[in-house]
């Protein structure tokens, strides 16, 4: 699925043009503030036809004269601000997508709900409904019983007493085998580097489509050796394509394994330590 994604913060400043191709697996890595987490909000507003979403982060972060284009598999996604008001608007058909974020995971862990955009509470309730009703071999048996039935018996880990990392961890090894497109936005990144070797196996063998923005060269290895990192785990690995790509210099460009970027960080820190 090609995409294009244009952000012009205001008239004069625009910080981000380009294409790319999503898909099953799509990384994306960059620098703050390059757009990643407003790619995967306008996708996630585009995919839904959310046009609340798209209003509240447009009002946010655009300026007078300010526009966002985001088109993807035939859907187009446009907002403009001008006199200090946005417009939106939205083409395309509503498929099932659910936004993950450092602020969801919070919300999720204590019950908490976030101020900013209800709306997107609604869609992770939803989520977490959904997969409380799966049964199943999992790496941590987490108690969704506030959001659904429990569908066994047996001691589960509250979320409330159980570190993220494993709200991170056991939330998704469940989402990644649904139908529908996950947008993770840093939420591997905190993670134990085998923790996230292993939801690349299960990504490789799970039917969702993902979107992961990550800073960590770690993710973006495990992610696009998803394949073998399944069979690693003894998973069945699907035929998926892995795409990954860095927001950099007001652009997009394809990147392939350990961005080049990243790795001349760490290279200068191994030479001063060595």
């Amino acid at each position: 699925m090609k995409f294009c994604f244009t952000v012009q913060l205001s008239r004069e400043k625009k910080i981000l043009e380009g294409c790319g191709e999503l898909g099953d697996v799509t990384l994306v890595m960059g620098r703050p503030r390059s757009g990643k987490s407003l790619f995967l909000w306008y996708l996630f507003a585009l995919l839904t036809k959310n046009y609340r979403i798209a209003e509240l982060v447009s009002d946010k972060v655009l300026d007078e004269g300010g526009g966002v284009a985001l088109e993807a598999g035939g859907g187009v996604l446009r907002c403009v601000k001008s006199s200090g008001s946005v417009r939106c608007s939205i083409d395309g058909k509503a498929e099932e997508a659910y936004l993950f974020h450092e602020g969801w995971l919070f919300a999720a862990k204590y019950m908490q709900s976030l101020p900013h955009c209800s709306l997107l509470d609604v869609t992770m309730g939803k989520l977490l409904k959904e997969i409380g009703k799966r049964s199943g071999k999992f790496r941590y048996d987490i108690d969704l019983s506030r959001w659904a039935e429990k569908t066994k018996e047996g001691l589960m880990l509250d979320l409330a007493f159980s570190s993220s990392a494993v709200v991170a961890v056991g939330v998704l090894e469940r989402a990644f085998l649904l139908d529908a497109w996950l947008l993770l936005d840093g939420t591997l990144d905190g993670l134990f580097p085998e923790d996230v070797l292993y939801l690349a196996g299960v990504a490789a063998s799970g039917g969702a489509r993902l979107v992961v923005v990550t800073h960590s060269p770690w993710v973006l290895d495990a992610f696009r050796c998803a394949g073998v990192a399944a069979e690693h785990f003894g998973l069945p690995a699907g035929r998926k394509t892995v795409t990954s790509y860095e927001f950099t210099g007001g652009g997009i460009a394809e990147i392939g394994l350990s961005a080049k970027t990243y790795g001349e960080v760490f290279e200068e820190l191994y030479v001063n330590c060595g």
